[in-house]
């Protein structure tokens, strides 16, 4: 399970960042926040795996966050489209 965490956090991570940065629209921006919520929880396995409480704690929070993001662009915010 590490050894795929170790490729997908950065893959989700940058391919989520590119949909969000885009500004291609609510479902594109709603799907980069799910995209990263597999990055942040790929993270949170590596910190898990590796002990490093600090990289385990960011993304627990960062994990919340995209939690938000998801609820705002493809929840409320579809409710608007």
């Amino acid at each position: 399970m590490e050894s795929i965490a170790t490729w997908l956090a950065p893959i989700a991570t940058t391919i989520a960042a590119l949909m969000t940065a885009s500004n291609l629209g609510t479902r594109i921006t709603g799907w980069g926040f799910v995209v990263f919520t597999i990055g942040s929880l790929a993270w949170l396995t590596l910190g898990i795996a590796t002990g490093q409480s600090n990289l385990l704690w960011q993304n627990i929070i960062l994990t919340a966050l995209d939690l938000f993001g998801i609820w705002r662009w493809l929840g409320l915010r579809a409710r608007y489209d």
